[in-house]
């Protein structure tokens, strides 16, 4: 036994020797190896837009329903729908209660109109038809933002679009939208997509945020975006059968908290549709399900104009971290293994932290206040029962 204890700690050195993370002694009692998370709240990364959900397709929302998502779970944006033949009442309401909140909206068109279609693309003498009539659709429903088309690499049905269109497109018209744009909601975050109008400088000025789904890639710095000052948005993902389920809530929750880690400034659930008993987050009478509670452990304490800080991304094995200040402290940790895990924090450059609240989702709780944890010498342990997620915040 003391042999393999050795064996292990030799191989903790080894992998972990060279950084600046302080080692924990290997205890007995978990079966888990102890790191230290390092939090520096003068080492800033990207500010956060909000954390966000979609409703098209989803009729419109009861208040019931908006009170949940936006006051009780905390999210702040609104993905709506564009519908091609301009029959967008539903939406137009959403985008009212999402306001009413202090939610913002983005809208986005999943069909392209066929007054503008050839085939199944946008020939080049529409482009400026097409954004015109975008800006209308941004007009008539209230949206404080737009993207420029869902999924351009997606069903031909819909219409496709390439990332020399979309460039043209944005050059042709972009102007005329009259909103702040984002593009270009790839299906895995492709940035094929993207990079030519990141690339041609007349196309990037007229756009503010880099925009993707993340269906089988795309969670990773998209560094050409972040060189050239625009902001990461990942606008529409969900993990089936997450709804009720704990351990789908934590790939979820994972997902989340990678994309804060790879400098992604807002997120946006799929979706709140109570007719998908897959992956909805609140149903029309209120009801939150796991998945929602999963979303509000984030966007509950993670406000618009926070930013994201240095810590420790996955200091313990199954342990995964991220940190913001602005406002107060806030730090979500996500512990996707069966066994919990005594986690030590340190805290640097943060001042007046006497104590952090704590509110936790797990299989049996759902972000439930569970009191607070004192903060000694910019300092702290906390122990993370298996397969959580656990939020500590200063208000």
């Amino acid at each position: 036994m003391k042999f393999k204890i050795c064996v292990i700690a030799i191989a903790v050195f080894l992998l972990h020797g060279c950084s600046k993370e302080k080692q924990q002694s290997v205890e007995n009692v978990e079966p888990q190896l102890k790191g230290l998370a390092s939090i520096d709240g003068n080492t800033y990364y990207q500010t956060i837009d909000g954390l966000g959900f979609s409703s098209a397709w989803c009729g419109t929302l009861t208040a019931a329903k908006n009170d949940a998502l936006y006051n009780t779970l905390g999210f702040s944006l609104l993905r709506v729908r564009f519908d091609q033949n301009n029959a967008w009442t539903d939406e137009t309401n959403n985008a009212a209660a999402a306001h009413a909140r202090g939610a913002k909206v983005l809208g986005c068109p999943w069909k392209i109109p066929d007054a503008y279609r050839s085939g199944n693309t946008i020939p080049s003498s529409q482009y400026v038809n097409f954004c015109n009539w975008l800006g209308s659709a941004a007009s008539a429903i209230n949206c404080d933002f737009v993207s420029i088309k869902n999924e351009p690499d997606g069903s031909s049905e819909d219409g496709n679009l390439d990332g020399y269109q979309i460039r043209d497109i944005i050059k042709a018209g972009g102007s005329n939208i009259g909103k702040p744009i984002a593009c270009a909601d790839a299906i895995n975050f492709n940035d094929t997509y993207t990079d030519p109008t990141l690339n041609d400088a007349a196309a990037a000025a007229k756009i503010s945020y880099v925009s993707g789904h993340l269906y089988g890639g795309g969670n990773n710095v998209h560094q050409n975006a972040l060189n050239k000052g625009k902001r990461i948005w990942m606008t529409e993902y969900y993990v089936a059968n997450s709804r009720d389920n704990m351990d789908n809530c934590l790939v979820l929750a994972k997902n989340i908290n990678d994309c804060m880690n790879n400098q992604f400034s807002a997120y946006y659930f799929w979706w709140v549709n109570d007719n998908d008993a897959s992956v909805n987050l609140v149903n029309q009478s209120g009801t939150i399900y796991k998945a929602g509670y999963t979303g509000g452990q984030f966007a509950k304490w993670i406000r618009p104009g926070k930013q994201r800080i240095a810590c420790t991304y996955n200091p313990t094995p199954n342990v995964y971290l991220t940190a913001y200040r602005g406002g107060g402290l806030v730090i979500v940790a996500v512990n996707t293994g069966a066994s919990a895990v005594s986690q030590s924090f340190s805290v640097a450059n943060v001042s007046g932290i006497g104590s952090l609240n704590v509110h936790r989702t797990s299989s049996n709780e759902n972000m439930s206040s569970i009191g607070s944890v004192p903060v000694s010498g910019n300092a702290f342990t906390y122990t993370l029962p298996a397969k959580s997620i656990t939020t500590f915040h200063q208000f």
